[in-house]
């Protein structure tokens, strides 16, 4: 297995890695030599992928990783499985198949990752790695932007609707009060005439 206390991954940003638990069962030996066959235990186990690099780190759980890595790890308690968060690579209509295939190879698998790769290993995913990096953040940014357009679209349908329910109302209540002035017109016109 892989050690993680080497200073370079330790001072990467947290938010560009791949950070995975899972359980790996290992053989228990005293469980094992008690009842004469192999017996296993699940160990909780930590992956941790660096965007453009082949590095792979898989370490026992501790209380640092579990700190560290809190939203990752409490999904994991919750599935007993969980995946790299972010948008997938499938999501880039513009990141081909085969490009896909090379990001991965690289322990890239969400936009984000690719968008918050290290400097340092942007020229190891090809020539074109920085110019994809720029679509990828202005696709990004392009969609949160859209997001933000169909929020406002929404509540513009929704404002509309409630100022169509005001109107209806109003007209109600003018056509209540009409009724009723019409009706003390009548009264007075009887009361004249009378």
């Amino acid at each position: 297995m892989d050690d993680f206390n080497n200073g370079d991954v330790v001072s990467r940003s947290d938010s560009c890695l791949g950070v995975r638990f899972f359980l790996h069962a290992v053989q228990d030996e005293v469980a094992s030599s008690q009842a004469g066959m192999p017996k296993f235990k699940d160990i909780e186990m930590i992956e941790i992928l660096i965007p453009g690099s082949r590095d792979v780190t898989h370490r026992r759980v501790n209380d640092d990783f579990k700190h560290r890595f809190s939203k990752q790890y409490e999904a994991f308690k919750k599935t007993a499985e969980n995946k790299i968060e972010g948008t997938p690579l499938t999501q880039f209509p513009f990141i081909s198949a085969s490009e896909r295939k090379e990001l991965e190879y690289f322990n890239i698998f969400t936009g984000e990752q690719l968008a918050n790769m290290p400097d340092g290993n942007i020229d190891k995913i090809g020539v074109n790695g920085r110019d994809l990096i720029k679509k990828v953040m202005a696709y990004m940014e392009l969609a949160k932007d859209n997001s933000l357009f169909v929020r406002m679209t929404e509540e513009n349908e929704h404002l509309k609707r409630e100022m169509e329910l005001i109107k209806e109302q109003m007209q109600q209540i003018i056509a209540i009060k009409q009724e009723a002035a019409d009706e003390d017109v009548k009264k007075l016109r009887r009361k004249h005439a009378a």
